[in-house]
């Protein structure tokens, strides 16, 4: 029993460091969509590790933040488009 739960709380810690690790990469790019996408990946991880861990606040204002960057990719791209027409 104490095996399951031991292993189950380091899959939880390693989602919460990839998470971290997404994040902490996004800081190294230049490209603002790269930033985002790579955000977003964070974002999600941070999502589960909150929802695993009972934060939910953590859960929520990472779900917040996957929307307004899919949001800003979409104007982005929808912009890059009108300028190619």
């Amino acid at each position: 029993m104490t095996i399951l739960f031991v292993s189950s709380k380091l899959i939880i810690d390693i989602i919460g460091y990839l998470g971290s690790g997404f994040v902490l990469f996004s800081f190294l790019l230049k490209d603002i969509k790269k930033i985002r996408i790579v955000n977003i990946v964070g974002a999600l991880f941070f999502v589960v590790f909150g929802f695993c861990t009972n934060t939910l606040p953590t859960a929520f204002m990472n779900l917040a933040l996957i929307f307004v960057h899919v949001y800003y990719l979409v104007k982005i791209y929808l912009d890059e488009k009108k300028t190619k027409e």
